[in-house]
């Protein structure tokens, strides 16, 4: 089986390397996130605004994971898409999230992204293939 990766090194397609695209996927919503956090809004508003900063986050890291195979990416995409399956969640008070706060959320965010966007990389390089 072929490896139809590239590394990134070689043809500049990593989007986490590029402060610009860095900045529009992944800095910017998180901001976004953390501000909404700061304000008083509905937890409607506050689930659409994170739900949408996350999966904006999430199919960034599986574009980056599959461009150019950028180990932390293949975790943080599904990662990201599973936090905002989580804000929504917590916002629309499914169950069984009706306990859970954005709170809660904030910190298992702030805890487990440094967590999965770095551990990766460091344990088995930044590029699979």
């Amino acid at each position: 089986m072929e490896n139809n990766l590239k590394s990134c090194d070689e043809n500049k397609t990593d989007w986490v390397a590029n402060k610009r695209n860095l900045s529009i996927a992944w800095i910017l919503p998180g901001i976004t996130i953390f501000l909404s956090w700061l304000t008083d809004l509905s937890s409607i508003t506050t689930a659409l605004i994170w739900a949408s900063a996350l999966s904006w986050m999430g199919f960034a890291c599986l574009r980056n994971a599959q461009q150019c195979g950028r180990r932390h990416c293949f975790y943080s995409g599904p990662y990201f898409l599973i936090s905002a399956l989580f804000a929504l969640a917590i916002g629309f008070d499914w169950e069984p999230f009706t306990a859970v706060t954005f709170n809660q959320l904030a910190l298992y965010l702030a805890i487990a992204t440094p967590l999965i966007c770095f551990l990766p990389d460091m344990l088995w390089g930044k590029y699979k293939g």
